[in-house]
């Protein structure tokens, strides 16, 4: 969900976020829709694509980072960019479908 105080998405943005919600999650694979997780607000280009339960729930990154854990072995800032990594991985994936 956006603040009411974002700037609006400029249409690059607006395509890399809808290509990201069409990926699988990074997390646990769960099938797409996705989420876009954003590690730094307001940086459209480097979100992570992550299914509801591992964006908001318990164990996940909003959460206590289980999720993260176990599948990049760490919840830090190396986690996050091996995350970022995959989710462009797989939205280069669909940009050659």
């Amino acid at each position: 969900m956006r603040t009411k105080n974002a700037k609006a998405h400029t249409r690059a943005e607006s395509a890399h976020l809808a290509k990201v919600k069409r990926c699988a999650c990074v997390l646990c694979d769960a099938d797409p829709p996705s989420h876009a997780h954003h590690p730094i607000q307001g940086e459209h280009f480097t979100t992570v694509a992550v299914c509801d339960p591992c964006h908001v729930g318990p164990f996940g990154i909003h959460g206590d980072g289980t999720m993260l854990r176990l599948r990049y072995g760490t919840a830090d800032l190396r986690a996050q960019l091996r995350a970022i990594n995959e989710t462009q991985r797989r939205v280069a994936a669909l940009e050659a479908e």
